[in-house]
């Protein structure tokens, strides 16, 4: 018999509607966390949520649910999120979530009854913002520290500490969460291969870093007389590369922030500051290149460090992995296991629960532009493999 399939062409209608729908910007998708055009879409999931007749309902910092089944046992939870950088791309978060929805559209219109609780979710403030990224789900998880310097924050996005609190939930609200992805990058598509099955997600170590110089005057200071921070710089971020290079595991680097001081075409710099961030997933291998960083520069320029990112990578369930696994073989979908270099909600979710995720193929690696774009047969495939999962979960977890 042949698995239950999703319906692609409602699925493309309900992506392309929620996007026209709620989009502040004139090129690619602009709803960012917060906005009028998030709040927008939320409201948009709720309705296609109570026409399903499922249980819907909205915390206090905004993140949506729709449950279907016994609202007080715990449910196999899945999603993402729906708001966008400026002038992103149609499918980062928004796929996850509209995904998630097809499912329960399919199994409701196939007559499917849930033993186990399915519940949809769309978590608010996923991309950067004043708030932090990932801040719905990072609140669902309990994982924001109070500080007063947040709460004032809080109050500027019209939400309180209390929110916070309320928001909260527990290992015991979910046996599981899954989410559906675009990959961001061009792995998968270099591979020739439909799914990418998530090992983990990588962690996050980023260095503030103010190189030491002497200003000077650029026509009237030789060569060997000067100190230029920028010279010394520029040094730092070769040789960052080529210790992220010579790891030859999943460990990146990149300098990707770099000011000068006083940056004038006359004056050679005094200053230079630059952001350094290493992503891997392993925490050993990330803290040794910090450490192989910071010796060089101990030896060969005048420097100061400054950690201002420590988020440690997670791995992620791995019996989720392999029901994602049998569900690709069930479709027949090609796959290859990989880690996660961007932060997602699933991140979050760790700390409550047993977490899964699925990668569908980004062309040419592109995300958070307008160009983003992943083929209509990929997503197919991509929503089939969590319809695939879903039911498997849903199987594992009615006979535990």
């Amino acid at each position: 018999m042949a698995p239950l399939q999703i319906n692609i062409e409602r699925l493309k209608q309900n992506l392309l509607e929620v996007a026209s729908l709620a989009n502040a910007g004139s090129r690619g998708y602009t709803r960012t966390a917060f906005s009028a055009e998030e709040k927008r879409a939320l409201e948009w999931l709720k309705q296609k949520l109570a026409a399903l007749s499922v249980r819907v309902s909205q915390d206090a910092v905004g993140n949506v649910f729709g449950k279907w089944g016994n609202p007080d046992e715990p449910s196999i939870l899945f999603g993402s999120h729906l708001d966008t950088v400026p002038e992103g791309g149609l499918f980062d978060g928004a796929l996850g979530v509209v995904a998630g929805l097809e499912c329960l559209q399919t199994l409701r219109e196939h007559g499917y009854q849930p033993n186990v609780p399915l519940e949809l979710v769309c978590f608010v403030g996923e991309e950067a913002n004043p708030l932090g990224g990932t801040f719905g789900s990072r609140a669902v998880a309990g994982l924001i520290p109070y500080s007063a310097e947040l709460e004032k924050k809080l109050n500027e996005q019209q939400f309180t500490w209390d929110d916070l609190v309320r928001a909260k939930r527990t290992s015991r609200d979910f046996r599981c969460f899954l989410e559906l992805h675009i990959e961001q990058g061009s792995l998968l598509e270099a591979a020739d291969k439909q799914i990418g099955i998530v090992t983990a997600i990588a962690g996050i170590l980023r260095l503030a870093v103010r190189v030491n110089g002497r200003a000077s005057h650029s026509g009237t200071t030789p060569m060997h007389l000067r100190r230029d921070a920028l010279v010394d710089a520029a040094a730092l971020i070769q040789k960052v590369n080529q210790l992220a290079k010579e790891t030859n595991s999943d460990i990146v680097a990149t300098v990707g922030e770099i000011a000068i001081f006083p940056n004038l075409a006359n004056v050679v710099p005094g200053e230079a500051h630059l952001t350094i961030e290493v992503r891997g997933s392993k925490w050993e291998e990330m803290k040794a290149i910090e450490e192989a960083i910071r010796e060089w520069s101990s030896r060969h320029i005048a420097a100061d460090f400054a950690i201002t990112v420590e988020k440690r990578p997670n791995s992620l369930s791995a019996p989720m992995q392999s029901c994602v696994e049998q569900a690709c073989r069930d479709v027949g979908a090609s796959y290859q296991y990989m880690v996660s270099g961007a932060n997602h909600d699933a991140n979050s979710l760790t700390a409550l629960t047993d977490v899964g995720m699925i990668f569908v193929p980004s062309k040419d690696g592109i995300s958070h532009h307008p160009d983003e774009w992943t083929s209509w047969e990929d997503i197919e495939t991509g929503a089939n493999v969590m319809l695939q999962t879903i039911l498997r979960l849903a199987d594992r977890y009615s006979r535990d």
